[in-house]
């Protein structure tokens, strides 16, 4: 008689749990990817049907009692378990707690709903019709406000706090309010600042147009110096650039291309490249799994910003990106020399777009957002007066108001697609990326001097093992306290733009 095949441990058992989401989820990135890339627009329906099962799917196998059981008894061996494996267990728990908070079926309906109200916004924004999108945004406000308070009664904190951490775990409201009153207080005259002082500058020859294919054969090309194996990735063009991640070896990103703008697709492709080196880089042995994710969005977005604004802005880079482009574009060399390239690039813009902002004023485009996306959670903030809020607070912060919702309220895919709590960790990053940079060109000095080869790789060198290969298998405050040596602050980012735009030459 055959004796039973030994049962795997509870460990075991509830990796193989975890991990089989993990998977699900990224076939969700992947089906999301190919709709706002190749799907046909009559494919939003279906599309939203087939998100909402595999996200009903996911919900019972990491938020059901049968997981919750599941984790208990693997927690009770812990004892047993290596530091990394104890700090899965970790993350699985974040993961329940979050899921089983929520039930499926309202986890489903978000998904439904965001997903064909990402349809109507891609219609709505070039059109400026705020009547067509805020009836299904109010109704996925509405749920969102339900999953909040869910959350927020298990994890002891605000609604609005409760949507942060899902995005952003340890990088909640009590970090985020004092950094930004510190960059609304600091950032407007220091703007006002930078403009007397560029004032003085000659006017920057303007860019010709570029067609399409010309700009992105040079984006690969730039994916490709960042780091990026030309047999693992693909670009491709989304109304709103993103990356897709939790797919090792399959790493797909989008960039925008505007004829009239060819800067844009290189600002684009740099941060794309940056979140999706993060993605490739984590610990394989770790796919999948909690613990070998990302460590939020605030950590992601400072690998995005540390390549298009901390080393993409910086003049050795630029010195080696000068000549790509004329060898690229073709035209007036004059365009493209280094001190015409750098006179535009630093120039503050007087534009109305956050992923087009130059990087002192940015982060008072996501306080803008935070702000309103806190009013919307404690419900004193109505849809419909969505417009007139955004308008006022844009006015306020950055001193003009928007001419159109293409260029304000609707601008921005997140709130189409629930992504409510998601905005503080755009301005967050920005002072992670400065913190990080600082400290690794002190560290490396061969970074800045390889940039102006076209070459990141010291720069990766150092930050791979030091944020990308720990993915979530330390809290935020120790990963950055161990790769910086301080917790999250306004310091080095403040050094940063004051050095960049008030005391370095002009070339």
């Amino acid at each position: 008689m055959n004796k039973p095949a030994p049962q795997p441990d509870a460990f075991t058992r509830v990796v193989h749990r975890f991990a089989t989401a993990g998977k699900l989820s990224a076939a969700q990135m992947m089906l999301n990817w190919d709709a706002q890339t190749h799907m046909p627009a009559g494919g939003a329906w279906a599309r939203s049907e087939q998100m909402a099962a595999l996200t009903e799917v996911s919900a019972d196998l990491i938020g059901s009692n049968a997981a919750g059981d599941e984790l208990a008894e693997a927690e009770a061996m812990a004892g047993a378990l290596e530091p990394d494996e104890r700090a899965d267990l970790s993350e699985m728990r974040r993961q329940w707690v979050h899921a089983a908070a929520v039930p499926k079926d309202i986890q489903a309906a978000k998904s439904r709903v965001s997903q064909q109200l990402q349809a109507i916004w891609t219609r709505a924004k070039p059109e400026n019709d705020f009547a067509s999108f805020a009836g299904p945004f109010a109704e996925l406000l509405a749920i969102t406000r339900e999953i909040a308070a869910a959350k927020a009664e298990v994890l002891g904190t605000t609604a609005y706090g409760a949507m942060i951490d899902e995005y952003d775990p340890g990088v909640g409201e009590a970090m985020i309010d004092p950094i930004f009153a510190d960059l609304a207080a600091f950032l407007p005259p220091l703007i006002a600042e930078v403009r007397e002082r560029q004032a003085g500058w000659p006017d920057p020859i303007p860019f010709p147009a570029v067609p399409v294919e010309r700009q992105a054969a040079l984006s690969h090309r730039l994916a490709v110096a960042v780091g990026h194996d030309p047999d693992n990735f693909r670009i491709d063009s989304a109304p709103h650039p993103f990356s897709v991640p939790h797919s090792p070896g399959d790493v797909r990103f989008t960039t925008r291309y505007d004829v009239a703008n060819p800067p844009f697709a290189i600002h684009a492709t740099l941060h794309e490249a940056g979140h999706a080196m993060y993605e490739a880089n984590l610990p394989r042995d770790f796919a999948f799994r909690p613990a070998g994710m990302a460590r939020g969005m605030t950590v992601h977005e400072s690998q995005s910003l540390s390549l298009e604004m901390l080393a993409g802005r910086s003049q050795e880079f630029l010195g080696y990106l000068a000549p790509q482009m004329a060898e690229a574009f073709g035209g007036d060399p004059a365009v493209w020399s280094l001190s015409n390239v750098v006179n535009s690039w630093r120039r503050l813009d007087n534009d109305y777009i956050r992923v087009e902002a130059d990087e002192i004023s940015y982060p008072l485009h996501v306080i803008l957002r935070y702000r309103l996306e806190q009013a919307l959670m404690r419900g004193d903030l109505a849809v419909a007066d969505i417009p007139g809020a955004w308008n006022e607070l844009f006015t306020r912060l950055l001193g003009r108001t928007p001419p159109s919702l293409a260029q304000g309220c609707l601008q921005d895919i997140h709130w189409a697609a629930g992504l409510i709590g998601y905005f503080p960790n755009y301005a967050m990053g920005s002072m992670l990326a400065a913190q990080l940079f600082e400290r690794a060109t002190a560290d490396a000095p061969d970074i800045l001097p390889g940039l102006g080869r076209g070459d990141f790789t010291p720069y990766f060198d150092w930050v791979r093992p030091r944020v990308h290969q720990r993915a979530s298998l330390t809290s935020f405050a120790t990963l950055v306290a161990d790769a910086t040596g301080a917790p999250l602050s306004t310091d080095a980012f403040k050094r940063h733009v004051k050095r960049r735009y008030l005391e370095e030459a002009q070339p």
